[in-house]
């Protein structure tokens, strides 16, 4: 039986004495780009720190390819790609790369062919030798997605990939995820912006003050009589809080 890429399991969790997930249980396929949609505050971050390991549950399991979040196992499965964007602006796009490649353990041997392959990805290799500080926020952002692919992992976790980035950003940053989707790699991404996730994502759920209100099909959202946008606004009322 092929093992989910992320299963939560009426998972909680609290904050400074503070509810901020509340029971919330989702699965996501193999395969899937998997839209994590909600207002800001909603919870979003929250579960991908929970996802990572970095927010222990309060209660509930997160698992990832079967192994509980947060362990050796499940870290090796996982690239992931934060608010901050991990790289060094005194350093070129290369030697970028370079750095990360040693700290993920890859050998001398592979890992010159290996960054090549990933800035040829981000469409980059033209500026692989210039400093991260004359990158756009857009160019910045494919090669962190760049380096969350450095050791290979099977799932990308993505927050907000696109999320202040000019019309040209954005269209840039979803053709690198769509082609990463292509080479058999399970993404999953939070935003709020519904465009964005009806362009490329197959499967979304929606959180709204620590529930998940929907967990479906974008294609059967649509298909139910309203809109994604008119569901999100039914669901949520709406607007950021």
């Amino acid at each position: 039986m092929v093992q989910a890429a992320i299963a939560l399991d009426n998972v909680s969790k609290a904050l400074g004495g503070r509810p901020i997930l509340r029971n919330i249980s989702f699965v996501v396929e193999q395969g899937d780009v998997f839209g994590y949609l909600g207002p800001n505050g909603a919870g979003k971050t929250t579960t991908i720190r929970v996802m990572l390991g970095l927010f222990p549950p309060n209660s509930g399991r997160a698992l990832i390819l079967g192994k509980n979040a947060g362990s050796d196992d499940a870290r090796q499965s996982v690239g992931f790609v934060l608010e901050a964007d991990g790289l060094y602006e005194n350093m070129t796009a290369y030697e970028n790369l370079d750095y990360y490649s040693q700290i993920y353990g890859l050998s001398s041997n592979s890992k010159g062919r290996r960054i090549d392959e990933l800035l040829d990805m981000a469409g980059l290799s033209d500026r692989a030798r210039d400093k991260i500080s004359s990158y756009s926020k857009g160019m910045r952002q494919r090669l962190a997605l760049a380096r969350s692919m450095l050791h290979e992992p099977d799932l990308l976790i993505l927050d907000e990939p696109t999320a202040g980035l000019d019309p040209t950003g954005q269209i840039e940053v979803r053709q690198t995820i769509l082609d990463l989707a292509e080479r058999g790699k399970t993404v999953f991404l939070s935003s709020h912006n519904l465009d964005e996730v009806q362009r490329i994502c197959n499967r979304i759920a929606l959180i709204d003050k620590g529930e998940i209100k929907l967990c479906s099909r974008v294609d059967e959202v649509r298909s139910d009589g309203l809109s994604l946008e008119e569901t999100y606004i039914k669901l949520t009322g709406g607007g950021d809080r």
